[in-house]
Formats: structure tokens, C-alpha cells, sequence
């Protein structure tokens, strides 16, 4: 669901909700969490209904019966409603939410948003600022949404994502025709999204053992490989052959 406005859309609806509430007097801790929960319902339904839309569309590629891929999104639905709130419950008993493992930005926004308008010491000057970079982002033909989500997103993981953008696009100008860059694109795609899936069970997995230990799993980090210059090297020279093995599965 990475091509919805989820993040734009649940900001929205916190402010409204937010607002309404000023207005009703609900500006106590139970006021903040209803407004929590609108805005929870507001990016899980944003969420199903994309995923629900794309879903839909694959299907008709493939020549699925429609029938059945409703049945398999309830099923979905009704699995990932469980197993992901076990998850993020397991991971912030074991981390913590704003801890350096589970830093969590977008939970903090959130928050900060509830807060801001319940408790009326919102800079709204920002807001204001924000919402003129924006109108001026779409008229220069600059998307907006994955410009703000880059704002507050912290740099550890924007870079990655800036240089993985970097990476599609010199693989795009460097194919041959548009066949070549449709082949190359979906693969590229499939790649990442395994190491994505991969990078989160392996992030539970360790939550997991180190929730039945007490403690964080040993051998895990980089506290063994040295000082944190040393730490940095390697993991840059990791980080070239992994991009490096990338391109080559991608471009065979």
C-alpha cells in the first residue's frame, strides 16, 4: 500500500478530530485517545483499501474469481489484525516505542499532532509553513506526501531509501528499450520486497527471544566488530557489495 496517502490522510483526519474535540471540551487524556483511535480507524481502513484495490487488480490479471479473493482478504484481514498487533504489542514490551530500536516517528507525530491542538501550544505557524512548501512542491510537479514523510522521517532511514531511489534510477536510464526497464523495474521490486518481509520477521524474531530472555539476544549488533568508525566502515563496504549483487541480479 506504499502508493496511498495513508500517512497524509491520518494526519488530516487528527487534526479534524482533534479540532472537533477542542471545540467539545474533550481535551482530557480520554479525549486524546479517542482521537487516537479515529485516526487508527482512518489509516487501517486508508491501508485495506488500497491493499484491497491492488489486490483486486492482480487478481484480474491473473483471471481470478472475485469471489474468492474477497474470501482471501477477510481471511487476510482477520490473520494480520491478530498477528501484527501481537507484534507490535511483543515489540514495544520488549524495545519500547521512541527507544533507539523501535524509534517509531511516525507514532511520535501522531502524538505530537493530539497534543498540540488538545493542549493548544501547536506551532501552527509551522503547520502553516508546511502546507505553503507543500502547495509549492505540487505546483513545481514535486510530490509532496513522500517530501513530508522524508521531513520527519529520521536521516538512518532516509538514506537508504534515498540511495535505493538513486539505484532504480540509473538502472531505468541505463536499459535499452521499455521492455528492458519494465523487467528490470519488477524484479527490482520483488528483490526489495523480500528483503523488506525479511528485515521485519527477523526484527520480531529477535523481539521474540529477547522478550522470553529478558534480554537482547547475544551476537546481535555491532557492539562486538569494534569502535563505532570501524563499525562505519564495514558497514559501507557491506553496503557496496550488497548494492553490487543488487544490480547484477537485476540486470541479468
Amino acid at each position: 500500500v506504499t502508493s496511498n496517502p495513508t500517512s497524509g490522510m491520518t494526519i488530516a483526519a487528527l487534526l479534524g478530530t482533534a479540532g472537533v474535540f477542542l471545540v467539545m471540551g474533550w481535551t482530557d487524556l480520554n479525549g486524546k485517545a479517542a482521537a487516537l483511535t479515529v485516526g487508527c480507524v482512518v489509516a487501517i481502513a486508508a491501508s485495506i483499501a488500497g491493499d484491497t484495490s491492488q489486490d483486486l487488480k492482480t487478481g484480474f490479471l491473473l483471471g481470478a474469481t472475485p469471489r474468492y479473493q474477497q474470501i482471501g482478504e477477510l481471511i487476510g484481514v482477520l490473520t494480520s489484525a491478530t498477528f501484527v498487533c501481537l507484534s507490535v504489542l511483543l515489540l514495544a514490551e520488549t524495545f519500547g516505542f521512541g527507544s533507539a530500536e523501535l524509534p517509531a516517528p511516525q507514532a511520535t507525530l501522531m502524538k505530537l499532532v493530539i497534543d498540540g491542538v488538545l493542549d493548544q501550544n501547536l506551532p501552527w505557524t509551522l503547520v502553516g509553513i508546511g502546507v505553503a512548501i507543500a502547495i509549492v512542491a505540487e505546483l513545481l510537479k514535486i510530490p509532496s506526501l513522500p517530501f513530508a514523510v522524508g521531513v520527519y522521517l529520521p536521516v538512518s532511514t532516509m538514506t537508504p531509501i534515498f540511495l535505493g531511489g538513486m539505484l532504480k534510477l540509473w538502472l531505468e536510464r541505463d536499459s535499452k528499450n521499455e521492455q528492458q526497464i519494465s523487467s528490470r523495474r519488477e524484479k527490482g521490486v520483488l528483490l526489495g520486497s523480500g528483503f523488506v518481509g525479511g528485515e521485519g520477521l527477523l526484527g520480531v524474531a529477535i523481539a521474540g527471544v529477547a522478550f522470553f530472555q529478558g534480554a537482547r539476544p547475544a551476537g546481535f549488533g555491532t557492539g562486538w566488530m569494534g569502535p563505532d568508525w570501524l563499525v562505519n566502515i564495514i558497514s559501507f563496504v557491506a553496503f557496496l557489495l550488497f548494492a553490487a549483487w543488487f544490480v547484477r541480479r537485476v540486470r541479468a
